[in-house]
């Protein structure tokens, strides 16, 4: 039955500017034949639309004539002029170089020429697949609350590599609170990466790591000085990917405007140009991804289907949550907060990673949402508000 329909697009009968779709191409690259190999060269430069001439170069790549595959793959992957055509071509090359060396040999050319991110992460993710095989049992390596006193940096060298699920937390807002002091903005900067190196070393493979983080303003030293507005979560997007994760969303925290410093009175007066200051009522919850040559599936796979959740969920990412106040600490998650990040990025039974928990805001509400919590704090008195309860052991 498909041969027949695959035939009713009578081969042979090429005519320019006949109109394709993308189901009729895929037909023909499901059968392997010199007629349809030819049609398929034929129509590749008549095809103007770039998704159906991505699917032509797609079906090109399936026959059964390497010759031919081979020569058209060199005669137009470095002219072809748009990089979905070459990543398709590149494909191509990956599957056919496990049987056939010339195709092999073109692969590694095209990779070196266009120097292209995707391709080497389109290498990086068909050779683990070549070499991984089986699903991955889930090991939980920590089963009990921990409590962690000191310089994360030195006491999340006690964590097993690759033994976290989780990483979520606020780093110190660059000296904006009483606990965050540096002597200059690089410190700070270069502080917070060797922190970062020290959270990719204990969290799994795949798994994600969540800053949460906001711009913070220096005071003014004095009325004739001007204050410094720092772009912290900027520059945190640079120390996350130097420190092996990357980018997969922006979530923003939205506050009511009524809990945020007034910053618009000096343009209320004046209503001068140059003046206008916007109430920051927003915070930035950067999600990222520690680099893994495997699709998310496989992180999913290792999970049964009854840890998922329910079907209430948050559709965008623009989250309106009031902010929490805490006598004993100046900047504190709110629940709901957390709630949402270890639902959203964890499963019961997660090992879960704040290293710089404060008041612990977030490894209370894991304890209560059955995910075992391994809290970082060096300040001692943060340290004992934490440990009220007596939940955490310390290694």
């Amino acid at each position: 039955m498909l041969e027949e329909k695959i035939l009713s697009l009578n081969f042979g009968k090429f005519e320019k500017n006949i109109h394709y779709t993308i189901s009729e191409i895929k037909k023909l690259g499901l059968i392997r034949s010199d007629e349809n190999i030819k049609y398929l060269l034929d129509i590749y430069d008549d095809v103007t639309d770039i998704e159906l001439k991505r699917e032509v170069v797609s079906s090109i790549g399936r026959q059964k004539d390497n010759k031919k595959i081979l020569d058209f793959i060199k005669n137009n992957v470095y002219k072809c002029g748009f990089m979905d055509l070459v990543y398709q071509m590149y494909r191509t090359c990956l599957y056919k170089g496990k049987t056939d060396e010339e195709f092999k040999i073109l692969g590694d050319e095209i990779k070196k020429f266009f120097n292209n991110e995707v391709l080497n992460k389109m290498s990086d993710y068909f050779n683990y697949k070549q070499s991984h095989v089986g699903k991955k049992d889930r090991v939980v390596k920590y089963l009990k609350p921990i409590l962690l006193q000191g310089n994360n940096i030195e006491t999340l060298s006690k964590i097993e590599e690759n033994s976290v699920q989780l990483i979520f937390t606020s780093p110190p807002y660059y000296n904006a609170k009483i606990y965050s002091n540096y002597h200059s903005y690089q410190d700070y900067l270069e502080d917070m990466f060797h922190t970062l190196k020290a959270c990719h070393r204990v969290l799994e493979e795949g798994r994600f790591i969540i800053i949460n983080v906001s711009p913070v303003i220096s005071k003014r030293p004095g009325r004739e000085f001007e204050s410094i507005r720092y772009p912290i979560h900027f520059d945190f997007h640079n120390l996350l990917t130097k420190a092996g994760f990357y980018f997969i969303d922006e979530i923003q925290w939205i506050k009511p405007e009524s809990s945020v410093k007034n910053r618009n009175g000096g343009y209320q007066q004046t209503h001068m140009p140059l003046s206008y200051k916007p109430n920051c009522i927003n915070e930035s919850i950067m999600v990222y991804r520690k680099y893994a040559p495997f699709l998310l599936d496989k992180n999913i796979a290792m999970y049964d289907k009854t840890f998922a959740n329910d079907g209430i969920f948050e559709s965008s990412n623009c989250w309106y949550i009031a902010p929490a106040s805490n006598k004993s600490h100046p900047a504190v998650f709110p629940k709901e907060l957390c709630r949402r990040i270890l639902k959203y990025y964890s499963f019961r039974g997660d090992v879960v990673l704040d290293p710089f928990a404060g008041s612990g805001t977030f490894g209370e509400v894991a304890i209560e949402m059955k995910r075992t919590p391994i809290l970082c704090e060096k300040n001692e008195l943060y340290c004992k508000l934490i440990n009220e309860g007596n939940y955490y052991v310390q290694l």
